[in-house]
């Protein structure tokens, strides 16, 4: 007579449908950063707190190259004006990289000249105003007695009436 066990749990299908995409893009960037040597991911992911934000504005690590005997070799992109500034920099930010992770992970910094990838400046639009609200704007501006502060009182105005009408999920 088989026993029936109850206690186990049923066997999930997987989900059909849509997949959310983080659900699946840190399998994806360890595949494609291990096919250019980056066995750890987070030297791409914390590029900017390894090498500091300054730095990190004017280069990217794009491959990290076993060296054999002498080590490894990081390669990074940076643009025109940062790769020579760079290549003296070198030793400081070996030290920088070895002691984030706590080993020695390179050795050697290898600088190619390219294009770095900028995220697009984001424009706001200025906020259209009703006519109550530009006069009362002006109203309560009026009295400033500079035209420049005035100005700049009411675009602060404006940009505090903006943040009001805002939802409390976009606000800051």
């Amino acid at each position: 007579m088989s026993e029936r066990n109850d206690t186990a749990e049923p066997q999930r299908r997987p989900r059909r449908g849509p997949q959310p995409l983080a659900q699946d893009a840190g399998a994806l960037l360890k595949h494609h950063l291990s096919a250019r040597g980056f066995a750890q991911v987070e030297l791409v992911t914390r590029w900017s707190e390894i090498a500091g934000r300054g730095l990190a504005a004017h280069c990217f690590p794009y491959r990290l190259s076993e060296g054999g005997a002498s080590g490894a070799t990081l390669t990074l992109v940076a643009d025109d004006r940062a790769a020579l500034e760079l290549q003296h920099q070198a030793p400081k930010l070996l030290d920088k990289l070895n002691s984030y992770f706590g080993r020695t992970v390179a050795s050697k910094i290898k600088v190619v000249a390219g294009d770095i990838p900028r995220p697009d400046a984001v424009t706001r639009k200025t906020l259209a105003l009703s006519a109550s609200e530009a006069q009362e704007l002006e109203r309560q501006a009026s009295p400033v007695q500079d035209p420049a502060l005035r100005d700049a009182l009411t675009r602060l105005g404006r940009h505090a009436l903006a943040e009001s009408r805002k939802p409390q999920v976009y606000k800051r």
